[in-house]
């Protein structure tokens, strides 16, 4: 079994919300399984960029 460790997060309202709706939704069990989905599909999409797009994308505020 892979080595498990607790990280706690500061999220907006809506992130929370989005989180807590895709559990009730029963795709998912816990927000850890939801943000590890997430994180999954981030690397993925950082995988699939060009090193000019990250570096954009990095840039950019939110």
């Amino acid at each position: 079994m892979r080595h498990v460790t607790t990280l706690n997060i500061s999220l907006t309202p809506e992130l929370r919300a989005f989180i807590a709706d895709h559990v009730a939704s029963g795709r998912f069990g816990s927000a850890s399984e939801v943000v590890r989905a997430a994180l999954r599909a981030f690397e993925r999409a950082e995988a699939d960029q060009t090193p000019a797009q990250a570096v954009k994308v990095k840039a950019s505020p939110r």
